[in-house]
């Protein structure tokens, strides 16, 4: 789906262009105005649109054609060309089988002088945002195409804390798990707890990829803005009076940092939440490791008792002619006495030691 429109610097609405008045718009260089050109799901046949309409670089058109690019930023002599990626929680992230967040679209960006085209697959909720915040400011319109940029992108990486929380969210319901007390771990005639509460490691591991996978696409997100920061001189438009533009480029540098801010703190709060996760997987091999010596100091308790009975009745079960007690009549609750003292004694032995 394509949708074209024109937003002049007068305050007027903005305008729909049809798809053979572009080239009007674009060789008039005179105008301050700004066109977005939106698209939708793009077609072979957009790709040649854009190709013979702008005039865009065969190289930036087939990196159009191939989804999953890594953010960037790209210049093409009067033009520069971006990707960004979105996230946002899963609907289903209280699930501890499903991932808590996930990709939405991914968002192709042109930015020329007079001109910006954007191109996503999929719902792009950073774009909705950037257009209402976009037709809202007046001021903003008038400073061209390269605000309309820092509003998508600080709507995309704005985005991003949602997606945070629900990690944030998933990693304080895995600790909470971990540290569960075992007697409340299994009840004999209660409900049963499911596979990721009795064993989170699989859930444990599952999230620390999860986020090595958002900081893949986060991480060049960072470089993509810093590289606009060094370049903002030259990406600012050749319109108006030297000292507009040094006005326009300095606007820029401080919106421009703002973004850069947020996703250098996204990228350190996914490299805390990677570490909260390394701890807790620490700490769940240390509570595993406990309890198993916790279970196998009873087992090694019971045994050495039954042991001891198993002695006993051994002894006794040998059946030699002159035992002393082969032929008495209190013979058999005398053994049983005997290994119920020892079993009693040793009972107390282990509870005072602790071991039970």
């Amino acid at each position: 789906m394509l949708k074209s429109q024109y937003f002049s610097t007068d305050g007027l609405a903005a305008q729909d262009v049809p798809t053979k008045a572009i080239d009007v718009r674009l060789k008039d260089k005179n105008d301050a105005g700004v066109l977005w050109l939106d698209i939708a799901e793009p077609t072979a046949e957009d790709f040649k649109m854009l190709a013979s309409e702008f005039g865009f670089h065969p190289l930036a058109v087939e990196d159009l054609k191939q989804r999953d690019q890594r953010p960037k930023v790209v210049e093409y002599g009067d033009y520069i060309f971006v990707v960004a990626h979105e996230w946002r929680p899963a609907p289903d992230r209280d699930n501890l089988d499903k991932q808590c967040a996930e990709r939405s679209a991914e968002v192709h960006v042109f930015v020329g002088p007079n001109y910006i085209v954007t191109l996503h697959t999929g719902d792009s909720e950073g774009l909705k945002t950037a257009r209402k915040r976009w037709e809202g400011n007046r001021e903003m319109q008038r400073q061209g195409p390269y605000f309309l940029l820092y509003l998508i992108l600080d709507s995309i990486v704005d985005d991003y804390y949602p997606a945070l929380d629900a990690y944030d969210d998933r990693i304080d319901t895995l600790e909470q798990l971990i540290v569960h007390p075992l007697t409340e771990e299994f009840h004999l005639f209660g409900p049963q707890q499911s596979e990721e509460q009795t064993n989170p490691l699989p859930t444990l591991l599952s999230l620390r990829r999860d986020l090595l996978e958002m900081r893949r696409y986060v991480a060049p997100m960072r470089d993509a803005v810093n590289v606009l920061l060094r370049r903002v001189e030259s990406v600012e438009d050749d319109q108006g009076t030297e000292t507009r533009r040094r006005e326009r480029a300095r606007a820029l540098f401080a919106y421009f940092q703002d973004v850069y801010d947020h996703t250098i703190r996204v990228v350190d709060t996914i490299d805390t939440y990677r570490d909260l996760l390394s701890g807790t997987l620490d700490a769940h091999l240390a509570v595993a490791s406990n309890r198993l010596n916790e279970v196998v100091k009873v087992l090694t308790s019971a045994s050495i008792i039954l042991m001891t009975w198993a002695t006993i009745s051994g002894i006794y079960g040998m059946n030699f002619t002159n035992m002393p007690e082969l032929h008495w009549r209190y013979g058999y609750p005398y053994a049983l006495g005997i290994m119920a003292g020892m079993g009693v004694i040793e009972w107390l032995y282990f509870r005072r030691r602790k071991w039970l």
